[in-house]
């Protein structure tokens, strides 16, 4: 049985995940908006029976079994943890809070109710391309990955008025909501994670013809950092949202026999002195359910509505299909938990303070037993940990319907 699901929201994320979730076979069954205009106009939409500005009100209803945080950054770690602290399954917007301290509050949150559903939206990982570009590097197609380079250009991230995404103390800007899936895609690419990291955040345009006056930007719109992995890898990534009218996403993997590039959602391969080859195109479809102002990038719809997907089998393939309360967690074994939110901030994190300081710095992930004792608990965490999960994951051929049609696609 699918659980029924409580939207906090209304914005543009909102907008893209309720139809989903819907065309899945998910019940919405209340929605949460920051006013109660917002919240009924949103809920009368969509047809959801239940509408709030009160978020316990969401909460505490019986009716609302899997709570999908998409709020602004700056209230999401607050609705994750009291989410989990009452039983609900939680699905959080990238990235996971403001900062590195507020993405172990809902580590911790979830480590009390290890049987329930917590993940982060990380839904690069479902694009086919990068699935099968995950294969052919197991495969040793390129050989030992070396250097990993991203290129993003896309137009600006601001809207038509001053909100929080002009603002970099609140969670704006195109590090956190580009930069954050790129750090988590990488790792998941080479499953190597970041040690050391050197960057640079610019805001060029402070003020814009829609927002002036008093108002000032304070969010990068553009960045650029390099990454040290912990297995060798040296990772480089731009973002630069100053190019109007498009998006392109390139990543690239140089190894010792060959390179793999992804252009949007097509990946081609290249044998060291050979031509470069089509290994995957783009299929990419825009389902035509979508009631928005900007639509992201197809690759996210993509990746999105796979993540959803797999999501559904989770619950249906759980131990026990008539509690809504359980789902199996090995079956989205592959999709970012909270552990990868946690590594995810504090790359950021450190990216930023590498640009306070023009150094490198270190990127400081909190261990297990830290956050043990950050908890006040004398006892060892139990739960299977990320990394054990992934292991175990490799370990086997993918299960999933989903994924095994797009390895073979």
């Amino acid at each position: 049985m699918l659980p029924s699901v409580g939207v906090v929201d209304t914005g543009n994320s909102s907008r893209i995940l309720l139809p989903l979730l819907r065309s899945a076979g998910f019940t919405v069954s209340g929605i949460w908006g920051s006013s109660k205009q917002q919240a009924q106009e949103m809920a009368q939409e969509y047809e959801v029976p239940f509408h709030t500005c009160k978020i316990d009100e969401l909460l505490l209803r019986e009716d609302v079994d899997l709570v999908c945080v998409l709020s602004p950054p700056h209230i999401r770690t607050e609705v994750a943890v009291k989410a989990l602290s009452i039983g609900k399954h939680v699905l959080c917007d990238s990235p996971a809070g403001l900062s590195k301290e507020e993405a172990v509050r809902i580590v911790n949150a979830a480590q009390y109710y290890p049987k329930l559903l917590s993940l982060i939206r990380h839904e690069l990982r479902f694009l086919p391309a990068y699935l099968k570009m995950k294969q052919y590097l197991k495969e040793e197609f390129c050989g030992k990955p070396l250097i990993c380079e991203c290129r993003i250009e896309m137009g600006s991230l601001l809207g038509n008025r001053y909100n929080w995404m002009c603002d970099q103390a609140m969670g704006g800007g195109v590090l956190a909501n580009v930069g954050a899936h790129i750090i988590d895609i990488i790792s998941f690419l080479t499953n190597q994670r970041a040690v050391e990291v050197q960057g640079t955040l610019k805001t060029f345009v402070t003020q814009s013809d829609k927002i002036s006056s008093f108002r000032h930007i304070s969010s990068d719109d553009y960045t650029a950092f390099q990454m040290k992995l912990n297995g060798g890898v040296f990772a480089t990534v731009t973002l630069n949202s100053h190019i109007p009218g498009r998006y392109s996403q390139i990543l690239t993997i140089y190894g010792t026999k060959g390179q793999l590039i992804a252009r949007n959602g097509s990946l081609y391969g290249m044998k060291n002195g050979g031509k470069e080859e089509l290994i995957h195109g783009d299929t990419a479809r825009i389902p035509g359910i979508f009631n928005v102002e900007k639509l992201p990038p197809s690759i996210f719809l993509t990746g999105l509505e796979a993540w959803v997907s797999e999501i559904k089998r989770a619950f249906e393939e759980s131990c026990n299909k008539d509690d809504r309360r359980i789902a199996d967690l090995q079956t989205i074994s592959s999709a970012a938990c909270f552990e990868d939110g946690l590594y995810t901030r504090a790359v950021l994190d450190a990216v930023i303070e590498s640009s306070r300081t023009s150094s490198w710095c270190g990127v400081d992930v909190i261990s297990y037993n830290d956050l043990d004792k950050s908890s006040g608990s004398s006892q060892d965490i139990t739960a299977i940990s990320r990394e054990q999960r992934k292991e175990m994951f490799d370990k086997k051929e993918p299960t999933s319907p989903v994924i095994r049609r797009m390895l073979t696609q």
